[in-house]
């Protein structure tokens, strides 16, 4: 009995082991497509190579779409810098204004002085706060656009494995002794494979966007409180213009100013002369 126990053990053992080595090996055939060759296409015409052109075209536009996640991908990860940048000067700000806060506590200045620098220290301090988020966010979209670009690579393996099977399919209908040991099964399998790892990734790149849009929400909200702030406190009243001082009535130069008439020279003497004899 336990010579029996033992021997289904190895046996279960020998059985992961296999299924240990297939998976391996589907993984390798993944890797290796199955392909068919090119020349042995060559008799057919332009109606019957229409579906391989199709799909060719396709395979093209997958190829452009993993061009472009790649580019993508490195954009962000050139944001991440610029934003890390930006919080550098974001706390050179808040030590300045936290060395002006402090001074004015220990010089004992005016009411109104001391919370006009308490402000501008949890402005700073907001500052800050909103370029950590925006770290934060800018670092999540690195993550998406890195699931990005291997969801275009999976998917540019699956144009290539249609292009494959629109290839075998055409040779079995019209050229079935040019598929040369080529089999359109196996072709089959490895597209199927193919295509569910395309639907991984695409649910992972999902995942990552959800998680991008919640750091965003946040990030959004402090940018805003730091910029409403920055408002406020850098909001002063314009000064007055030279000829409207704070103490006097605004002239009105619509209209001329009216002069007060000067009075009329007083003759020596305003007494007639009398008239002669």
């Amino acid at each position: 009995m336990a010579n029996m126990k033992n021997n289904f053990a190895w046996s279960s053992a020998g059985a992961l082991i296999a299924l240990s080595a297939l998976s391996g090996c589907a993984h390798e055939k993944t890797a290796q497509m199955e392909r068919v060759d090119d020349s042995s296409m060559t008799r057919l015409n332009e109606e019957q190579m229409q579906p391989v052109d199709d799909a060719r075209i396709e395979e093209g536009r997958a190829r452009d779409a993993l061009a472009r996640a790649k580019a993508n991908d490195s954009e962000a990860r050139t944001r991440v810098e610029v934003a890390k940048a930006e919080k550098d000067v974001a706390l050179a700000q808040l030590n300045r204004a936290k060395a002006e806060h402090d001074l004015m506590v220990k010089q004992k200045v005016a009411p109104d002085e001391h919370g006009r620098a308490a402000l501008a220290r949890k402005d700073a301090e907001d500052r800050v706060k909103a370029a950590d988020l925006k770290i934060e966010y800018l670092g999540r979209m690195m993550e998406v656009s890195s699931k990005e670009v291997a969801l275009a690579d999976a998917h540019a393996k699956v144009s290539a494995a249609m292009v494959e099977r629109a290839k075998a399919r055409v040779l079995q209908v019209s050229a079935p002794n040019q598929l040369q040991g080529v089999d359109p099964a196996k072709i089959d399998a490895q597209l199927a494979q193919l295509q569910a790892q395309e639907s991984n990734a695409r649910k992972e790149a999902a995942e990552q966007r959800l998680a991008a849009v919640d750091s965003y929400n946040r990030w959004q909200e402090m940018d805003a409180r730091a910029r409403s702030a920055t408002v406020q406190v850098n909001t002063k009243p314009p000064p007055p213009v030279a000829s409207q001082p704070g103490n006097q009535q605004p002239v009105n130069r619509a209209q001329p100013a009216q002069q007060v008439p000067a009075p009329a020279p007083t003759p020596a003497s305003t007494q007639p002369l009398p008239n002669a004899p």
